[in-house]
């Protein structure tokens, strides 16, 4: 197991959980005592957990996300073709909104092909990915959270009201079994709704590890959604809701 799907498998552990033992990782991840502790360090110094006598826990405050660098590195390969197949929806002339996740940014380069696609963002990294592969993009201001690199606040909801999108990709920690879409962040959530209210069509991006998960702040249910794109068999009990 490569050194990014082990410590993304150390945070599926601990957004579950809540916190864990070395002795369980050990026995888990199958690997030396060296090994955790190694990757708890690397963890811990990124700010995506805090290291405790003989483990970890996981750190809960809203402005204390996982960092973008590393949610970047995971799933990488499952997140393209997540964004491969999604942005066959995009059409020549679309307006789009693209949140701030790690997974909706792999949709830069499937959209750069299209003419005249209009991208609208919170997110500095994302605006900064589009410009370069020159897609027309408008950027909300606001209070930037520092892990994240995303606007928030009464500014970016503002921001938010004066664009009507024809189609928004989001993603959000999770989703659970009767179909609410949740995430550890207040602030983001606000803004992703706020989106949300005026986009045609609704798509959400999750890789399979997202699926069945369950986090603080609802962001929306299934029903509001049009389409689900995920790397890993979406349980039946979705399915149908979706189908609805």
């Amino acid at each position: 197991m490569s050194n990014n799907l082990r410590q993304r498998e150390i945070l599926n552990i601990l957004d579950k959980n809540g916190s864990v033992s070395i002795k369980k990782l050990m026995r888990e991840l199958y690997v030396s005592e060296a090994t955790v502790r190694r990757d708890l360090c690397e963890l811990e110094r990124a700010g995506a957990l805090k290291r405790t006598h003989g483990g970890a826990s996981s750190i809960l405050v809203t402005n204390s996300q996982v960092p973008l660098f590393i949610r970047e590195s995971l799933d990488s390969k499952a997140k393209s073709e997540i964004c491969r197949k999604a942005a066959e929806l995009v059409k020549e002339g679309d307006t789009v909104f693209v949140d701030g996740s790690s997974t909706a940014q792999y949709l830069v380069k499937y959209l750069s092909s299209l003419k005249d696609v209009v991208v609208v963002t919170y997110s500095i990294k994302t605006a900064e990915m589009m410009c370069k592969s020159h897609i027309k993009t408008y950027c909300a201001g606001g209070l930037l959270l520092e892990n994240s690199l995303v606007c928030t606040g009464a500014g970016t909801l503002d921001f938010a009201q004066k664009f009507n999108t024809d189609i928004a990709f989001l993603s959000c920690k999770g989703v659970s079994l009767d179909g609410r879409f949740t995430d550890t962040s207040e602030e983001e959530t606000a803004v992703r709704r706020a989106f949300m209210k005026n986009a045609g069509v609704k798509v959400m991006l999750m890789t399979a590890n997202k699926l069945d998960t369950t986090y603080l702040h609802t962001l929306c249910r299934l029903d509001e959604v049009d389409y689900l794109f995920s790397d890993g068999d979406i349980p039946t009990q979705l399915k149908e809701k979706l189908a609805k």
